[in-house]
């Protein structure tokens, strides 16, 4: 389905260029009799792709914009793992890419700061992220090689997540961690 809308959207750009030719140069030279349709099929095309690219651009950039944590804690897991990932992009991070949501070794979203490539297992949970989440990213870092890895929660990690997290050099980014990542959310 993403491939489909993809191809439309490069299909509707295509069509927003042919429109501003038409409307710039080949108005011009057309007939009169063309140009009631033609005017109108323009319009149409090139309002069509300005209120498209507007929405596109406030969904990418401001689809966050003033999100408080008691609306994070009610995200579905694959919504908080695309928060996360916007997040990371808002706070220094480049060439995010989000793992498929099943079957993804560990790892929800693999990232790169600072050269280092980063594993990071996200979990949006009610009660406290246990030694598994841990041991999953561990895995996943393994898995695809990666320089660091890391868990994201909205929750608390249990004293044995830490303790574990510290032997592996897991970094763990917590409830009060998060909420200053959010800080650099538009507002």
């Amino acid at each position: 389905m993403r491939a489909f809308l993809h191809k439309l959207y490069w299909l509707l750009t295509l069509g927003f260029a042919l429109a501003l030719g038409y409307a710039f140069v080949g108005r011009a030279w057309l007939p009169a009799t063309f140009k009631g349709h033609l005017d109108l099929a323009a319009f149409v095309l090139i309002a069509g792709w300005t209120v498209l690219n507007a929405v596109l651009l406030y969904r990418r950039h401001f689809r966050y914009r003033d999100l408080q944590m008691e609306a994070v804690d009610a995200m579905a897991g694959e919504d908080f793992e695309h928060f996360c990932a916007y997040l990371l992009k808002r706070n220094g991070f480049k060439h995010i890419k989000v793992t498929r949501f099943a079957g993804d070794q560990g790892i929800d979203i693999i990232a790169t700061k600072k050269k280092r490539t980063v594993g990071f297992q996200c979990k949006r949970y009610t009660g406290f992220v246990g030694n598994k989440a841990v041991q999953e990213v561990w895995t996943g870092h393994n898995f695809y090689k990666l320089d660091e890895a890391a868990v994201i929660t909205n929750s608390e990690f249990s004293d044995a997540a830490k303790e574990l997290a510290e032997d592996l050099g897991v970094l763990l980014i917590d409830r009060p961690h998060l909420r200053r990542l959010m800080r650099r959310l538009p507002s």
